[in-house]
């Protein structure tokens, strides 16, 4: 009975002879590995053993009783047989007296669905030993080629398949999802079904955008915009010219997500069905006219049979989303892929939520997809009415009645109370916080929502004329690319900037005009969104305005209606405060910029750029409040009236100048450098001992006798005293005290000669 069952799983997985395992390389690599001149794969059958791969003989199969492999199938674990010349159960068996003169053979089992059906095996002509490592080793490799045979028989099974669906009058469609879907796999009927070739759909050749209608473009794009938004299957038909030929095809789509709820891909068949349209299409124009003369009622009724998903409505129900009575699908999937995808989680956790008892009736409101593509809004008011033995509900049944007029009007006046609420929590985010961008992005998420767009960003012009750029501060998460993820990075750091205005966004900074575009690539300007970056179906770009200047812009896209210039015109409110804040911004950057400027005029010397007294006694307070070591000193230039007398007061300031140029260069942050008056310089350095210091004040004086100033014709010398106080411990000294100290040495060092380094003793 085993060995039936064994036989069964070599016939299911065509180990007979007609699955082939393509493994005579490992064969070969084998026999190098363990050094033996014969390897094969062995399937052991009832009455023969035939060998699946080989190397070193040219058998392809031998007799079941002369099999080595038979023991390894008989006793479902490794078999191995040291030498077989002298073991008495082998030492007759042709296959060792003869061709291929077996003497040591080592075999491991090969297992499909728990059934042993061969083996792995190394075979010899003279005795050999092998370590336990080296038969651990043949084991899993017995594993390997187990796991390889599965995997052939699924891959051959494929195969037929994809043959199949290659043959059949329907193509397969695979879309991945990254940021974008992206075109992944399409059958090669393709070209034959569609007139369109695969080749050219998955290398970017041709798109199906490209050959579809405007019309079938919006269904496709609202297909997978709905996929992306949670809904897992839909239906939808699609118009396809070519140069040959223009058909109708139906495409059923089904999405896969990952665990957290994302999509993941979504799969679809496409199939013609011109014919079935072209009746249709009669038959509705038809009704068209005969429904003239049919009363409608106000209220759309709807009957739900959950068992046998069917869900029948009357006339008015259908009239309300524009739908032939006589057409309509009865099935829920038609019914669920005509909502909203924005409302379609809440329609279906509030019908589960009845179903499941939690809630006495079923009453929501949402909208539908209208034939003419406009969205209705319906009330629906549903109950529980037929339940069976164990209390399910097995048929639920309600009304529906259109409403969109009044949601249409109450949406607006809800909006206008949302946007100005968001317009002062931008405001008041500002004031609270003085930071602009911040505002900007507490404020975007409400942007989207209020806008029913998927993306949005909050730009401010920065510079002037041919160096202004648009700052970026706040824009949707979009990350598609390593570019784009550094891109977005600089964001983070607010350090974002587009200054290519070659683009739809630009097109509103350049005019100053609203920009509204909602076919994608209708746009003379649609261009310049970076390869791979998700899809702009639709976009609305709003400029925003100090007078007749624009200082930035709002952008928006892929809303699921069209954008209009009612859009633009109830956004105008937030433009206008978001131009106020940006006019604030300017005036306080304006301000701090005018501030810095008059605190350093007030605190500079205007010949040298150094500080002044005032500023460097300010300084000296700083250090006076910090543990550190160091000195004060004093620097005169040495005969510096005769320099003034000899050459004039233009070279004198030319001689102040090259020496503070010479003491600021020498003495660097953290030291301190002024000019006090005249040609009187102080300055604070830093160090651990007196000699340390007096070795840099040394350098600066060797440095400025050195140097020479160019006046004119004349060449003119100049050299440095300079008085010092040494001071241990720079907390709370009295810098004004160690001035007068250091002038007191200054008079030492100009009484002993001038154009030396004296400290105070």
């Amino acid at each position: 009975m085993n060995d039936q069952t064994r036989l069964k799983t070599i016939d299911d997985f065509m180990l007979n002879s007609e699955l082939p395992l393509d493994l005579d390389d490992l064969m070969v690599i084998l026999a190098e590995a363990y050094q033996v001149p014969i390897a094969l794969i062995g399937i052991v059958g009832q009455y023969e053993e035939t060998f699946k791969a080989k190397f070193g003989t040219d058998l392809t199969r031998i007799n079941r009783e002369h099999a080595f492999c038979s023991r390894v199938v008989d006793e479902k674990k490794q078999f191995v047989v040291y030498n077989a010349k002298e073991d008495p159960r082998f030492s007759d068996n042709p296959l060792v007296t003869g061709e291929p003169n077996i003497c040591f053979y080592a075999g491991t089992p090969i297992r499909i669905n728990d059934q042993v059906v061969g083996a792995v095996c190394l075979i010899d002509s003279k005795p050999r030993e092998m370590d336990e490592k080296r038969l651990k080793l043949l084991e899993r490799v017995g594993a390997l080629v187990s796991q390889h045979i599965s995997l052939s028989r699924e891959h051959e099974a494929l195969k037929r398949e994809h043959g199949l669906i290659e043959k059949s009058p329907i193509v397969l469609a695979t879309w991945r999802y990254d940021t974008s879907l992206r075109l992944v796999h399409i059958s090669n009927n393709s070209e034959r079904v569609l007139g369109i070739s695969a080749h050219d759909l998955l290398e970017g050749l041709v798109e199906l955008s490209d050959v579809i209608t405007q019309e079938a473009d919006n269904a496709f794009t609202f297909a997978m915009q709905a996929h992306m938004e949670g809904v897992e299957s839909h239906s939808c038909r699609l118009q396809i010219t070519t140069p040959s030929r223009t058909i109708w095809v139906s495409m059923i789509s089904t999405a896969n997500f990952r665990e957290d709820g994302a999509l993941y891909s979504v799969q679809a068949f496409l199939f013609d069905t011109s014919d079935q349209k072209y009746v249709e299409d009669k038959l509705n124009k038809t009704n068209q006219r005969m429904r003239l003369l049919l009363e409608a009622s106000e209220l759309g009724t709807w009957d739900w049979n959950l068992a046998a998903d069917v869900n029948q409505v009357n006339k008015r129900w259908c009239d309300i989303v524009g739908i032939e009575y006589e057409y309509y699908d009865t099935s829920a999937r038609f019914f669920r892929q005509l909502i909203h995808p924005a409302d379609y989680v809440n329609v279906e956790k509030m019908l589960h939520d009845h179903l499941k008892g939690k809630t006495s009736v079923f009453n929501t409101t949402f909208r539908m997809k209208h034939t003419n593509d406009s969205w209705v809004w319906v009330e629906s008011y549903g109950k529980t009415v037929e339940t069976d033995e164990r209390g399910r509900p097995v048929r639920i049944a309600g009304i529906h009645r259109d409403i969109t007029e009044r949601m249409e009007r109450e949406l607006h006046e809800k909006k206008k109370t949302q946007l100005l609420q968001f317009i002062n929590k931008t405001r008041a985010s500002y004031l609270q916080n003085n930071d602009l961008t911040l505002a900007c992005q507490t404020v975007l998420p409400e942007l989207i929502d209020i806008s029913d767009s998927q993306f949005a960003f909050i730009g401010q012009m920065k510079g002037e004329g041919e160096t202004s750029r648009l700052f970026i501060h706040a824009i949707s998460e979009i990350v598609w690319d390593s570019s784009s993820f550094t891109q977005y990075n600089e964001y983070k750091k607010r350090n974002l900037y587009f200054s290519n205005f070659n683009n739809l966004f630009g097109t509103t900074i350049v005019t100053g005009e609203v920009t509204i575009s909602n076919v994608s690539g209708s746009h003379p300007n649609s261009k310049g969104v970076p390869k791979g970056h998700p899809r702009i179906s639709r976009f609305l770009g709003l400029p925003i305005k100090i007078k007749d200047r624009v200082v930035g812009m709002i952008g928006l896209a892929n809303k699921f209606d069209v954008y209009t210039v009612e859009d633009a015109e109830f956004l105008q409110p937030l433009l206008d405060a978001l131009a106020g804040l940006f006019y604030a911004v300017e005036l306080e950057e304006a301000r701090a910029i005018a501030e810095e400027k008059l605190r350093r005029l007030a605190m500079t010397d205007s010949l040298t750029e150094l500080y002044n007294r005032r500023a460097f006694l300010d300084e000296c307070n700083k250090v006076s409040q910090k543990h550190g070591s160091g000195c004060v000193a004093i620097i005169d230039v040495d005969h510096f009236k005769k320099v003034n007398d000899s050459y004039g007061h233009d070279a004198g300031d030319q001689a102040l100048i090259l020496i503070a140029g010479k003491i600021a260069k020498q003495n660097q942050a953290p030291g301190v450098v002024a000019r006090l008056g005249g040609e009187e310089f102080a300055l604070v350095v830093f160090g651990e001992t007196k000699e340390e210091i007096h070795v840099q004040l040394e350098a600066l004086r060797v440095a400025v006798e050195e140097s020479t100033l160019t006046y004119e014709s004349d060449k003119i010398s100049l050299t440095i005293s300079i008085g010092a106080v040494f001071i241990e411990d720079t907390f709370g000294v009295d810098f004004s005290s160690l001035l007068s100290d250091a002038d007191k040495s200054l008079y030492l060092a100009k009484e002993k000669g001038r154009n030396k380094v004296v400290w105070v003793s």
